[in-house]
């Protein structure tokens, strides 16, 4: 095979050189204003509106670029002046049409379509975002939304309930959406979003914060109970947290029991919960129905294996101490029955040397008053009941056990040796 070389003449070879050159130089010229203009508008704070003149330059720069008129339609927006609203819409349309498949640009631009007031042009740019991305949260979250606005409540809920089910965080909306939409209708709420556990626990969250404890209550017993201690503990310890603070204690022993699933640590309605000591105790951070014991050093408190009423443990205080300040509290909050008649037992053995009266006390927990009390703990080498009968106040359905000293007057109250406690009990009679 032959080559054949081609000879230019010098100066049209001069003229292809220049030629060349220069095209290498225009096009990098336009590759790196298009890359510094998409890079500065990418960094830029669209949050500031004074930048108007930036994003006109950027524009300018790079008018190719969906970057560049997304960030000027961004802060065009936030400055809320008519014709920057329409300059700002104007930059979401460049930007769409210049990335007809981002659907992120479509969601922008339906976001701004709503913003002007054209809800079918909105509707429109939301539809081609759920053609681009229809199994995406966001896409069917904002889908969905328009589509309520429009009034179509059933495609509307669909949507939202998809959003929601992919993305926990769009279930609390989507629930409060729907009890608005649906005033206050339960049954509907269920039906449009799922009776599931997603929509349930939105729906007990929401319910609490609006003061309707017994629904959200309701809400809560329909979750999966192997994930109620789990995946919904914080849920579970805020309605506790609020049950407790409107006094609906039965409400959240309910949510307590519920979270646990050793059946020795649930809290039961008209039960003192680990009476005999067995799931032992905490000396800080206990939970609500659970023993409660006050910060101090005096008594000292632990379990004892060697005195013990019945089964394996029983509470041991040993005093050794001389200020009346130095008393440590045992308390325990128990869900009752409202109007109900109970007996609370508990047995103790005591060499204790004092002059005041320990006993314990039954107090309204709606009120923090007292309702009953024991006779006081007398020194007693074997194990000795303690007994009291209390009726409970009809609008009340909690009391606290305690643990109380009384007869210390002034600020001296001499008490050595030791006392322990053991089944304590609440029975309803």
């Amino acid at each position: 095979m032959s080559l054949k070389i081609i000879k230019f003449e010098p100066r049209l070879g001069r003229i292809v050189l220049i030629a060349a050159a220069l095209l290498c130089v225009i096009t990098a010229w336009f590759f790196i204003k298009w890359n510094f203009a998409n890079a500065v508008s990418s960094r830029l704070d669209t949050k500031r509106a004074e930048f108007k003149p930036v994003a006109d330059w950027l524009t300018q720069m790079a008018p190719s670029d969906p970057q560049t008129h997304l960030t000027a339609a961004r802060i065009y927006q936030k400055t809320f002046d008519p014709g920057d609203l329409t300059r700002s819409l104007s930059e979401y349309e460049s930007a769409a049409a210049l990335s007809p498949y981002n659907y992120l640009a479509w969601i922008d631009l339906g976001k701004a379509r709503s913003l002007n007031g054209d809800t079918e042009g909105a509707q429109a740019a939301y539809a081609r975002a759920l053609q681009l991305a229809p199994n995406y949260a966001p896409v069917q979250w904002a889908c969905g939304n328009s589509l309520i606005r429009q009034g179509k409540n059933e495609e509307g809920f669909a949507l939202i309930a998809k959003a929601a089910a992919a993305n926990s965080d769009y279930a609390q909306p989507a629930v409060t959406t729907a009890l608005q939409i649906f005033d206050n209708d339960l049954g509907q709420v269920q039906r449009s979003l799922g009776d599931n556990d997603v929509t349930n626990a939105a729906l007990a969250g929401a319910l609490a914060n609006q003061l309707q404890f017994e629904a959200a209550f309701t809400a809560w017993s329909k979750l999966s109970e192997g994930d109620r201690g789990t995946k919904f503990k914080k849920l579970g310890d805020d309605l506790i947290e609020k049950f407790a603070a409107a006094r609906k204690f039965s409400l959240a022993a309910g949510v307590a029991s519920g979270m646990r699933t050793n059946e020795g640590e649930k809290p039961t309605v008209g039960q003192v919960s680990n009476g005999g000591f067995e799931a032992g105790v905490k000396i800080r951070n206990a939970a609500l129905f659970e023993w409660q014991i006050a910060e101090g050093a005096q008594p000292q408190i632990a379990l004892s294996e060697t005195e013990t009423h019945g089964g394996k443990y029983s509470l041991w205080l040993i005093f050794n101490s001389f200020e009346t300040a130095a008393f440590r509290s045992v308390s325990q909050t128990v869900a009752v029955v409202p109007g109900a008649e109970y007996e609370f037992e508990a047995f103790y053995r005591s060499d204790l040397k004092t002059t005041a009266s320990i006993k314990w006390e039954i107090v309204n927990a709606l009120t923090n008053a007292p309702i009953a009390a024991t006779l006081a703990a007398v020194p007693a080498p074997d194990w000795m009941p303690l007994r009291v009968r209390f009726m409970m106040p009809a609008d009340s359905d909690g009391v606290i056990v305690r643990l109380v000293r009384e007869g210390c007057n002034g600020p001296s109250c001499p008490t050595n040796g030791s006392m322990a406690f053991d089944d304590i009990s609440l029975r309803r009679l």
